[in-house]
């Protein structure tokens, strides 16, 4: 895989982010991830997954900004065509439905998508120096509240989705947000402890103990994350958000026109 790195072991798979300098989200890694989680799903042999990442600064900075947009000629499924954000929120669902616990070891900095891959695993354990963040606003984007709301409740995620600020793992980890917090360089060998033991319950009790809980905790989290994208697409036809992007890449205070 030419963004991921995928290993399996002791009835553990751990796939790992592997896109330098950051591990930005771009269309091969959509595509490897859905399909790897997808494959897991239906791996016997597998009992739990580990969501890591190569590069110890950065967990995932999120969408590439620099990718281009698709010719809508190009796209081979109608979805991507009537919702340009459909391909991403079945990347996010293959990772929570996948039918074992997923546990994401983080490392570095987790911002945009990459906060939103970890708001849908089962559990996270993060580095001590590991930062975590809703930054789209910052370049004039939003998205991820519907993971904040979740991990850490209404009063943090309008925080951080209106400030667009980096939050320490202690905080999360206060917050109920973060399963464990360790020492840094050590979250994905805990996060593998952790699977191990639970790769080694019944596959048929573990699978429906999964299940359960999802059905307990319901769709609101993908109804929410539904209206997100919605808005997430309206604000892209805004002049003000190509102006912020370009400021934020040419490092400059961004001028608002209110289009």
């Amino acid at each position: 895989m030419e963004t991921l790195q995928l290993e399996r072991a002791d009835g553990v798979a751990v796939i790992r982010l592997n896109h330098p300098p950051m591990n930005m989200i771009n269309e091969t890694m959509r595509r490897e991830l859905r399909r790897s989680f997808d494959e897991l799903s239906q791996d016997r042999t597998i009992g739990a997954v580990v969501l890591s990442s190569t590069n110890d600064r950065y967990f995932c900075a999120g969408k590439d900004l620099r990718e281009p947009a698709p010719d809508p000629a190009d796209v081979e499924d109608v979805h991507s065509i009537l919702d340009p954000l459909w391909v991403w929120r079945q990347v996010q669902y293959a990772i929570h439905y996948c039918l074992v616990p997923v546990t994401a070891a983080v490392e570095g900095i987790a911002v945009g998508g990459g906060l939103g891959m970890v708001g849908v695993c089962d559990l996270v354990i993060a580095g001590e120096h590991a930062e975590f963040g809703l930054t789209e606003i910052n370049v004039g984007l939003l998205g991820g509240a519907s993971k904040v709301l979740r991990l850490l409740g209404p009063s943090k995620a309008r925080r951080m989705l209106f400030l667009g600020e980096l939050l320490p793992a202690a905080e999360l980890y206060r917050l109920g947000g973060i399963e464990e917090v360790v020492e840094s360089g050590q979250a994905e060998q805990r996060a593998i402890e952790l699977a191990r033991a639970m790769a080694r319950k019944s596959p048929i009790a573990l699978r429906l103990a999964k299940e359960s809980i999802l059905r307990m905790e319901g769709d609101e989290l993908l109804q929410r994350y539904r209206t997100e994208n919605d808005y997430s697409y309206r604000i892209r036809g805004n002049a003000d958000s190509a102006e912020a992007l370009a400021a934020f890449l040419e490092k400059r205070e961004p001028t608002w026109s209110w289009s």
